[in-house]
């Protein structure tokens, strides 16, 4: 079975190193055994000709065809590589029969050392030293002694020292080679546990960046959700209950509070908090001192967001509160201007970090920018309120006015008549009732009959109010002219007594009054 990535995370780096050794000897042993059988066939071929022994040249054709089974046949590896140094042996065999100690045989010897130590293991490498030289002790005996002779007449006789050097020298590359191997294998795995140490370095990092990442996002979002939802309320009292729930849901806040500074700006007052503790708070109308060390003033003071440094400056910010393990307070500043701060407590510690302070600190500003929309809104609807009322006084005297000089009323039909239904529809402009139509029939009024009552007063009452302003307008331009030309007459008079007779003549024939008189002068009588 093989196993999941998940699963390789968690491998010893010297199995994973030997692993991978292990899987490119793998890779490697095919085409070890093509190459020697294509260099071996070329080598084979004139070796067997040139040679005179049949014994060499059976072991040189038996090892060939040997290697050329193992290639061809999918055995196993270590079948394989078996095979393979088995045919280093011997052809090293075949050459120190050959040749002697004095041959090329220790070439043969010192490459199965070395392919035992690469392909296989360095434990294997050295039995490959102990063969070599349990060979040299067993040939060098038989041939010193006489019993075996090499096949070479040719071949120069070797002495005890020959095979003792070829033995020291077989000893001395082996084990260089050997314990080369597994210094280059040791270094290997260090620099594979080193490559392992930095993934999971890298891989811890990535991960802890993530989950920043998604703590971050989530908390922007948590903002910006408060942020969209107080920018809605225009009533200053929800405003704060709701931000206050809204924090306190968004995350998961042990106790959040919102204080306004007072028309002295030396006081901060509680306006709203959340839980018991925030009832209590608010009954006994908590204030701070802004002059103070309390977190909440600090913030105020610097204008900027004041983490607690200790548990003991948050046990002494306020005792209501004993399972507060992290706090910080944002000042509610529109520009310049502070108009209050938040105050923000949890139960897990560090829960508010340097870092996050700004992200807060964005949130409160919004949370300012609804206040200062709130109380526009409430400065607005107040002057909207006393528009209208003075809207309406004004056209409630302006009717009253009319309807007092002049009876404004017009009747249709009989009105002594007992009539079974009476509707009442008033005329009302602008929220202020100037009249009414009344209606009386023998029969019930439909709902359709009465819309149609209602559209017809509405028109006809915004009909009566330009009728009047239009008389208004015409009135008071008349008024104006009046005015005016008497003011023209009087200029044109050239003389004291001409401005008095013209004043005093005018004004008697335009006002049409029965006596007129000017008086000027200095003793304090009025003129009449």
């Amino acid at each position: 079975m093989s196993s999941t990535p998940s699963q390789d995370r968690f491998i010893n780096p010297e199995d994973a190193t030997r692993q991978l050794y292990k899987n490119w000897r793998e890779g490697f042993a095919l085409p070890l055994l093509i190459g020697v059988l294509v260099f071996g066939a070329a080598a084979l071929i004139p070796a067997v000709s040139a040679s005179t022994s049949p014994i060499v040249d059976a072991i040189f054709i038996t090892t060939y065809l040997l290697v050329g089974l193992v290639t061809v046949v999918r055995f196993s590896y270590m079948a394989r590589m078996s095979v393979f140094l088995l045919s280093i042996y011997v052809l090293g065999i075949a050459e120190l029969i050959t040749h002697g100690i004095l041959g090329d045989s220790l070439f043969f010897f010192l490459a199965l050392v070395i392919f035992a130590t690469i392909l296989i293991s360095p434990r294997i490498g050295i039995i490959a030293v102990a063969l070599d030289i349990f060979t040299f002790i067993l040939f060098g005996w038989l041939m010193l002694s006489g019993q075996v002779i090499p096949l070479n007449p040719f071949a120069p006789p070797a002495t005890l020292e020959d095979w003792i050097s070829a033995s020291a020298a077989m000893i001395m590359f082996g084990a260089v080679i050997i314990l080369g191997f597994q210094r280059l294998e040791k270094e290997f795995i260090a620099a594979q546990q080193q490559i392992d140490s930095t993934l999971n370095t890298l891989t811890q990092e990535r991960n802890n960046l993530e989950n920043r990442v998604q703590a971050r996002t989530y908390q922007l979002k948590s903002i910006n959700e408060v942020g969209r939802a107080v920018t809605a309320i225009l009533d200053p009292d929800e405003l704060f209950s709701r931000a206050a729930k809204l924090i306190e849901n968004e995350f998961g806040g042990y106790f959040i509070a919102f204080y306004l500074l007072d028309p002295s700006g030396n006081w901060a007052e509680i306006k709203e908090a959340s839980g018991e503790a925030g009832r209590v708070l608010k009954e006994n109308k908590y204030r701070v001192d802004v002059k103070g060390k309390n977190t909440v003033a600090k913030a105020i003071q610097a204008k900027a967001g004041q983490v607690a440094e200790s548990s003991e400056q948050m046990r002494l910010d306020n005792p209501l509160l004993p399972y507060t393990r992290s706090q910080i307070a944002l000042p509610l500043m529109i520009g310049d201007t502070v108009l209050g701060a938040l105050e923000m407590h949890s139960t897990k510690e560090n829960a508010f970090p340097p870092q996050d302070v700004d992200a807060y600190q964005n949130m409160a500003n919004a949370i300012a920018i609804a206040m200062e929309n709130s109380r526009l809104f409430q400065e607005a609807q107040q002057s909207l309120l006393e528009m209208q009322a003075t809207q309406r006084q004004y056209l409630q005297d302006a009717w009253h006015t009319l309807t007092t000089d002049e009876k404004v009323e017009y009747a249709l039909g009989d009105s002594e008549a007992a009539e079974d239904d009476l509707i009442e529809i008033p005329l009302s402009l602008r929220n202020q009732v100037i009249g009414q139509i009344q209606m009386a029939s023998s029969g019930e009024w439909t709902s359709e009959q009465r819309n149609i009552v209602e559209s017809i007063a509405a028109q006809a009452t915004l009909a009566l109010e330009n009728a009047r302003l239009v008389e208004e307008s015409r009135s008071t331009a008349a008024q104006e002219k009046l005015a005016s030309d008497i003011i023209s007459k009087v200029w044109a008079s050239t003389n004291m007594d001409s401005i008095l007779q013209t004043a005093v003549r005018e004004l008697g024939r335009s006002l049409e009054a029965t006596e007129v008189e000017i008086e000027v002068s200095m003793d304090g009588k009025n003129a009449e």
